[in-house]
């Protein structure tokens, strides 16, 4: 049985992490830990992998005994002359300290919300969403993009999908080595 740890507590994260272990990998016991001295919301696509790969590295001082541990974050990329977009990137570190990274499919984030966020009205996206919707941690159930597509998405399919790119290389060795 392949044993996962995930850089974060959030359910969302959890089961889009354990989905896309067993679709890949067969049978996995996927345990979540708490993950502390992160940005708020990462912006950039540096600052995205930064923080997906802070906790991976994180959740294996916490618990050096899995076979694979990862880090999934969700932030915002500027695309000039287009706005900003959420996406979710996975940082997957197997056993032998390899670090495999995955990206999600991208949605647009209202130029309204994120100017709350960059002005420091609002730390993170989920806070400004759950301000505008009367919502409370919706990061947790469905997340901003279950509102935006009337739970023809969720959350937990972003993070199964980032999570999925991320094993690619796992999964296909003979074509990374």
């Amino acid at each position: 049985m392949i044993k996962v740890c995930v850089g974060s507590k959030n359910l969302s994260k959890i089961r889009g992490v354990e989905k896309a272990f067993k679709v890949l990998l067969g049978e996995v016991v996927v345990e979540g830990y708490p993950i502390t001295g992160l940005l708020n919301q990462p912006i950039g696509l540096e600052s995205i992998v930064n923080s997906a790969r802070y906790r991976a590295r994180k959740v294996m001082e916490v618990n050096p005994n899995c076979d694979f541990y990862v880090g999934v974050e969700a932030g915002l990329l500027e695309i000039k002359d287009l706005g900003y977009f959420d996406v979710h990137i996975a940082c997957v570190v197997d056993k032998d300290n390899h670090e495999y990274y995955g990206f999600s499919p991208a949605f647009e984030v209202p130029r309204k919300f994120v100017e709350k966020i960059l002005s420091g009205e609002f730390r993170e996206l989920e806070e400004v969403v759950d301000f505008h919707y009367g919502t409370r941690g919706i990061g947790e159930k469905g997340g901003f993009i279950s509102l935006l597509t009337k739970e023809a998405v969720v959350r937990e399919e972003l993070v199964y999908y980032s999570v999925i790119a991320a094993l690619v290389p796992v999964v296909n060795k003979q074509l990374y080595a």
